[in-house]
């Protein structure tokens, strides 16, 4: 009888661990106001947007976040690592290639503020099919969600959050 519960113990923990998926989300920093020239900081809208992302994802069980140094996405992604009680990291987009497998090998839920422009080459670099081709200037709500089971990657869902 006690060896059939540490048997069944055991085989409900290796199931468990073969399902093992886990979540990168992906969004575009919130929308910029003009000032400062150069490093500019999110506009009341943006703002409202990142409260809006961190109310979508404080549930998501968060472990990682990843910004680029801008102010515009270090803004974006501050109520979530407030709210949850995790630094915000920094990665340059001149070493992408490197940042993704760092994601890949993390293998925990992870969110990405990025910009317009790397966006996609991001998700294509994880060698994920999308459907979205381009991200215009004035685009702020995408969510791009992708999915890894046991390491690797699966899927790339995309949804709007907020208004458009």
């Amino acid at each position: 009888m006690k060896m059939t519960g540490i048997f069944l113990l055991g085989f409900a923990i290796f199931i468990c661990s073969c399902q093992q998926k886990n979540y990168i989300y992906i969004v575009r920093h919130a929308e910029k106001s003009d000032e400062p020239a150069g490093d500019v900081y999110l506009s009341q809208q943006g703002r409202n947007r990142a409260h809006t992302l961190k109310r979508l994802l404080v549930s998501k069980n968060i472990t990682s976040i990843f910004t680029t140094k801008y102010n515009r996405s270090r803004e974006t992604a501050q109520p979530l690592g407030e709210e949850i009680g995790i630094p915000i990291h920094y990665y340059t987009t001149d070493t992408l290639g490197r940042f993704v497998k760092t994601c890949m090998k993390n293998k925990r839920n992870t969110l990405i503020v990025a910009h317009s422009n790397t966006i996609l080459p991001m998700i294509d670099s994880f060698h994920l099919p999308h459907i979205k081709k381009i991200i215009n200037e004035n685009e702020y709500n995408n969510l791009f969600i992708l999915r890894m089971k046991k390491g690797k990657m699966e899927s790339c869902k995309e949804k709007t959050f907020g208004t458009p």
